[in-house]
């Protein structure tokens, strides 16, 4: 099972360090990916470097998309090409483990219809026409169908949930 960590401009780290820094221990690195393959900052102040871009094809045995929190602006999650690879990852059958306004960009590809989800609710306050199809539910972690979300205030629980779903001890 491969993982892709979606870096855009100014996403924050800390809300998905430990889901990468698991990874890293079973010898899963992540494929970094960012909207055009070019290395971006974070909101920390890191440049982290490209693997590939959202255009390149999805690895066929991916099985966890990490999608951190971030500063971002609507052109980062409104992106067309991240929403095509969003959905073309959703038909691999792998799981999406999306922070904070991370969830924005699942929102914006039309992946959240439907599903129960949580997000910070000043995120889903400040952007309620893109959650209409979706079902929020306030709390640190929420499971439903392929899609585990964050709220970004417990970063223990949400590595826990997503490792519990891949069937993976961290």
């Amino acid at each position: 099972m491969r993982a892709v960590f979606v870096a855009l401009p100014w996403s924050r780290l800390g809300d998905v360090a430990l889901i990468l820094e698991g990874l890293r221990r079973l010898n899963r690195r992540a494929r970094v990916i960012t909207l055009d393959g070019r290395p971006c900052q974070t909101a920390e102040g890191l440049i982290i470097q490209a693997d590939g871009g959202v255009e390149e094809p999805v690895p066929p045995d991916a099985g966890l998309c990490v999608i951190p929190g971030g500063l971002y602006e609507a052109d980062s999650w409104g992106d067309l090409r991240l929403h095509r690879y969003l959905r073309r990852f959703s038909t691999t059958g792998g799981y999406f483990a999306a922070s904070g306004e991370g969830l924005l960009c699942l929102a914006s590809a039309g992946i959240l219809g439907g599903l129960r989800f949580t997000a910070p609710v000043s995120v889903v306050q400040a952007h309620e026409p893109l959650f209409r199809h979706a079902i929020f539910e306030p709390g640190p972690v929420v499971m439903d169908g392929n899609v585990i979300s964050s709220d970004g205030s417990d970063a223990q629980s949400f590595l826990q949930a997503v490792f519990d779903r891949l069937n993976v001890r961290s």
